[in-house]
């Protein structure tokens, strides 16, 4: 179970990550700036990474039982 609850809480920390940086992106009315896109678009990509993992981790612990 480490491993599911390591992904999982990257996971989480991830999505944190991404509400942080569209919340900074407002508030400092930088929305759409070149720099803050690609920021976003690398979180949002670990993210989905992320989720691949988190769902690899839970078909594999399935299987095995």
């Amino acid at each position: 179970m480490d491993n599911l609850e390591n992904a999982r809480h990257d996971h989480q920390k991830n999505k944190s990550d991404i509400v942080n940086l569209v919340k900074q992106m407002f508030a400092q009315d930088k929305w759409g700036d070149e720099e803050y896109r690609q920021a976003l678009e690398e979180l949002v990509r670990k993210d989905t990474e992320l989720v691949a993992e988190v769902t690899r981790i839970i078909k594999e612990q399935h299987s095995k039982n």
